[in-house]
């Protein structure tokens, strides 16, 4: 199970908060790993990866419109592939592929570690200058 830490915080509460349930997620990916027919638990971890997609990217993206953050574009194109990946994901669940877990797993820890202790980083001087805490 991975447990929050200071690395992955960007310093920024709400923000931070979401990163939090991201955590979560990867840890019942972690969970259904462990169980032979884990289909059910699949279907309803990529609803919750769909819904916190959904709401976590809207925040983002808001604040960086909000501020004019320069690099917005390529942020917002991240968080499509993250929808359409978890969208393809949905689509295999839906045709019983059994092994899915492992692969969600693997594209959640890639993204808790390139996406948000990487491109995250990149907006946190420009949220912060614009009083986000």
């Amino acid at each position: 199970m991975i447990e929050w830490d200071d690395k992955y915080s960007v310093g920024i509460s709400t923000i931070d908060e979401e990163h939090k349930q991201l955590i979560g997620i990867i840890n019942k990916a972690i969970a259904a790993r462990q169980h032979i027919d884990n289909s059910k638990e699949i279907t309803e971890i990529l609803n919750e990866m769909t819904n916190y997609a959904q709401t976590h990217f809207a925040l983002e993206e808001a604040y960086m419109v909000r501020f004019n953050y320069p690099d917005y574009e390529h942020h917002r194109k991240e968080h499509q592939g993250f929808s359409i990946e978890t969208m393809a994901f949905l689509d295999s669940a839906s045709k019983g592929d059994s092994k899915l877990v492992c692969e969600i797993l693997e594209h959640l820890k890639k993204w808790l570690v390139h996406h948000v202790q990487g491109t995250d980083r990149k907006y946190v001087h420009c949220f912060k200058e614009h009083g986000l805490k």
